[in-house]
C-alpha cells in the first residue's frame, strides 16, 4: 500500500507538481499518464524510494516492486536465475543444497553427518519459502516473458539492456510484492510476452502503478487513471468503473 500527502517534486528550479496526494491500496490498477517530461517517471522513483520528494510524505506498507527503465541492481556475477529466484531467497538456498550436496558425496563420519545437517535445515527453509513449486513458478513466469533457459544461466553482467529489463520484471512478478510500480514494462517483449503480461496485471491483487505507452494494456488492466498535468503541476484522479 502507498499513501501519499501533500508532495512536491522540483527538479531545479522546476516544479514538477504540487501538493499531490492519493493512496493506492490492493486492488487498485492505476495506469499513470501524462505528456512526455510531465515527470511519470521521476514520481515512480521516488515512489519506490529511489529519490526524495521536496516536501510531502509518502507512506509505505508492504514490500514494493519496482521496474525503473535502466535496470542495474543486482549482483553481475549472479546468474539471471538467481536474480529471479532470489526475489524470495530461493536461489542462495538452492545453491547452498547443490554445495552440500556435493560435500555429502565425498564426506565420511563426522563431516558426512554434519553435511546431512545442514541440508536438512537448508532444505526446510526452501520448503519454508515456496520450494520446488515456487521455483517451477519462477520458470513458468520467465518462459512467458520471452527469457530462454540458456540467457537463465547466464550471469547478469553478460545481458543486453532488453534481457536485463526482462529479468527485472520477472523477479518482481516473481516477488509476491504488495505493490508494483512498473515504467514502460512491455519495452523488450514480443506480443504473446504481452498478452500474457496483460492477463498477469488484471488477475494481480496488489496495488499497482504502471506507466505504459500500450494503450491496449493500459485500457485492459487499470481500474484508475492518473493523469499528471504538467501544466497545473496536479494529478487528477479518473476511475475506470470495474
Amino acid at each position: 500500500m502507498l499513501s501519499v500527502k501533500d508532495l512536491e517534486i522540483t527538479i531545479g528550479a522546476r516544479t514538477l507538481m504540487s501538493e499531490v496526494s492519493f493512496r493506492v491500496a490492493a486492488g487498485d490498477k492505476v495506469g499513470l499518464v501524462g505528456r512526455n517530461g510531465a515527470g511519470k517517471t521521476t514520481l515512480t522513483k521516488i515512489l519506490a524510494g529511489d529519490g526524495q520528494p521536496s516536501k510531502g510524505q509518502i507512506e509505505r506498507q508492504g514490500e514494493i516492486g519496482y521496474l525503473p527503465q535502466d535496470p542495474r541492481s543486482g549482483d553481475p556475477e549472479e546468474s539471471a536465475r538467481d536474480r529471479i529466484l532470489n526475489a524470495r531467497g530461493l536461489g542462495t538456498l538452492l545453491k547452498q543444497m547443490t554445495e552440500t550436496t556435493e560435500i555429502m558425496a565425498s564426506a565420511t563420519g563426522l563431516e558426512s553427518d554434519k553435511a546431512m545437517q545442514k541440508y536438512s535445515k537448508v532444505e526446510e527453509r526452501f520448503q519454508a519459502a515456496g520450494g520446488y513449486a515456487a521455483e517451477a513458478a519462477a520458470s513458468a513466469i520467465a518462459s512467458n516473458l520471452g527469457i530462454e533457459e540458456r540467457i537463465l544461466s547466464q550471469a547478469l553482467k553478460t545481458l543486453s539492456g532488453g534481457q536485463r529489463r526482462r529479468i527485472e520484471l520477472a523477479r518482481i512478478l516473481f516477488s509476491d510484492a504488495q505493490t508494483m510500480l512498473l515504467d514502460e514494462p512491455t519495452n523488450h517483449l514480443d506480443a504473446d510476452s504481452v498478452v500474457w503480461l496483460r492477463d498477469f496485471l488484471r488477475a494481480y491483487q496488489g496495488g499497482l502503478i504502471v506507466i505504459s505507452h500500450d494503450v491496449e494494456l493500459v485500457e485492459t488492466t487499470v481500474n484508475r487513471v492518473f493523469y499528471l498535468d504538467a501544466n497545473r503541476q496536479k494529478i487528477d484522479v479518473y476511475n475506470m468503473g470495474w
